[in-house]
């Protein structure tokens, strides 16, 4: 089936789940002196362009988790060519359907619009929506600030990887019509870094008004660097290359599969001195795209007009810390872990002994890694949104993985197939275990979908309130409890923006 962009006609793919248009191109290629600078438009064309594969993912290294969790090989990657963006309609006619944009995560490194678990057919069609997911840059080139050390003309370069995003959303708004999509009614959702950016975007001034309703799955409103800590990670960068700092411009020349190998060296450095989780990038306060930290901005009414749902999943921190690699550590380095980061960490542990079904230092250090990572930030956002808007609904996903001897629980990024409602995609049992709930996937993604279409997830959903945080449970069955894990966030402590 053919349709027409405004940048000239593409031809999809159609099944009985709807079209297909993979691999659109939604920006010029950013190589050469495109490079570290914003997205630029596209050059138009004249013939049908085949829209019927996905195009290559952003240059970034192997992600050996992505390929455990799911069985995926690595992504094909080419810089020139990765600012591309994926949509599944169930059909350009008729009346005008919500459109759902997917930013996947990947700690701003790693990830992809192409991942099969986001293949967007199912829930496109079962739920009369259109979906789109995207690339945008990642690491070096999508998050290098070098404002600092190149000085005019590269105000923007720690937040390309945002701009790539309102790029799309700018795609959307002039195009979607054409696959059967409203550009009035558009809701970005995203997971872990993807979430992070979905926040980012509305503390944005340029991303307004380009999306009406926000979803943020394990996400943080305050993980981001200051200009000055952003430019020590481009020193660090700098360093690994070789490159003196008055000589920073040969940036634009190195080669990315470089720039790939100098990120790995600083992010074993970060990972080795405890510093930021051994995550280079984060979106900047660079004070040209994005003016302060998204939680600030929130708690100021910037997004008062965006309806949001937002939640995290139980036992987030086992995906990182359990397993063959998982660090080793004793009841006295737990305590001091605490210690510093509760007042009084005897009395932290103990409540966190008493919600978990695994007392070991191992497990009690995944769940609180779990916590000042994305159930913290998580309850301080629909805190600090909804004195500005009555719209918040807040989920806690809790089913947990029978997969190998069940160790990862319900663990970071487990709800995705879910939402997708793709549980039969290729290599999604290797992460769920056999046989995982048809049900639990049908209501998470009609909720989702329901919410882009009418700006609430459901009447059984209650929404958010500030005193008794009301949760919907989406587990063995779905209901809803008032603020389930109370003792916990009794013990939080104000977040730190800058976190590291």
């Amino acid at each position: 089936m053919i349709t027409h962009t405004v940048y000239g006609p593409v031809k999809g793919s159609t099944s009985e789940h709807g079209v297909a248009f993979k691999g659109i191109p939604y920006a010029a290629p950013p190589v050469g002196p495109l490079r570290f600078q914003p997205p630029s438009p596209p050059d138009p064309w004249d013939a049908v362009r085949p829209a019927t594969d996905y195009g290559p993912a952003a240059p970034q290294p192997h992600d050996v988790l992505l390929e455990a969790m799911f069985g995926q090989p690595p992504f094909p990657t080419d810089e020139a060519s990765c600012l591309t963006l994926n949509t599944w309609t169930p059909s350009p006619h008729g009346e005008a359907r919500p459109v759902m944009v997917w930013l996947h995560g990947g700690a701003f490194l790693t990830g992809s619009g192409r991942d099969t678990v986001f293949d967007g057919s199912r829930l496109a069609q079962q739920h009369d929506v259109v979906v789109v997911t995207l690339n945008y840059r990642l690491g070096a080139l999508g998050f290098l600030y070098l404002a600092q050390l190149l000085g005019e003309g590269y105000e923007q370069s720690g937040n390309l990887g945002l701009l790539d995003q309102i790029a799309a959303l700018e795609w959307v708004r002039d195009n979607i019509s054409a696959f059967g999509g409203d550009p009035g009614n558009v809701t970005v959702f995203g997971q872990s870094a993807g979430a992070m950016s979905v926040v980012s975007l509305m503390a944005i001034p340029a991303a307004a008004g380009l999306f009406h309703k926000a979803i943020t799955q394990s996400g943080s409103a305050e993980y981001v660097l200051g200009p000055d800590h952003a430019t020590a990670v481009t020193r660090e960068i700098l360093t690994a290359l070789s490159i003196a700092e008055d000589e920073a411009d040969k940036l634009l020349d190195v080669p990315a599969a470089r720039l790939l190998e100098a990120q790995q060296s600083v992010s074993e450095a970060m990972r080795a001195r405890g510093e930021g989780m051994g995550l280079p990038f984060a979106p900047v306060i660079d004070g040209a795209v994005l003016p302060q930290a998204p939680i600030e901005a929130i708690e100021n009414g910037v997004a008062a007009d965006i309806p949001l749902v937002l939640g995290t999943n139980l036992e987030e921190g086992r995906l990182f810390l359990l397993g063959p690699d998982a660090p080793a550590i004793d009841d006295a380095s737990l305590l001091n872990l605490f210690g510093a980061v509760y007042a009084d960490p005897h009395n932290a542990l103990e409540a966190f002994r008493a919600t978990e079904n695994d007392p070991s230092p191992l497990a009690l250090l995944a769940a609180i890694t779990g916590e000042q990572m994305f159930r913290a930030p998580t309850a301080r956002l629909a805190e600090a949104h909804v004195s500005h808007n009555p719209n918040v609904w807040l989920y806690l996903f809790t089913w947990r993985s029978t997969a190998g001897n069940a160790d990862l629980g319900a663990c970071h990024s487990l709800e995705l197939p879910f939402v997708f409602d793709n549980l039969d995609q290729p290599g999604v049992e290797t992460f769920t275990g056999p046989r995982p709930p048809l049900d639990l996937a049908r209501a998470m993604s009609a909720a989702w979908a329901t919410f882009a279409r009418s700006g609430t997830p459901g009447s059984v959903w209650a929404p958010f309130e500030a005193n008794t945080h009301p949760t919907m449970i989406f587990g063995t069955d779905q209901r809803m409890a008032d603020d389930p894990l109370k003792a916990i966030r009794a013990l939080r402590l104000q977040p730190q923006v800058e976190a590291w």
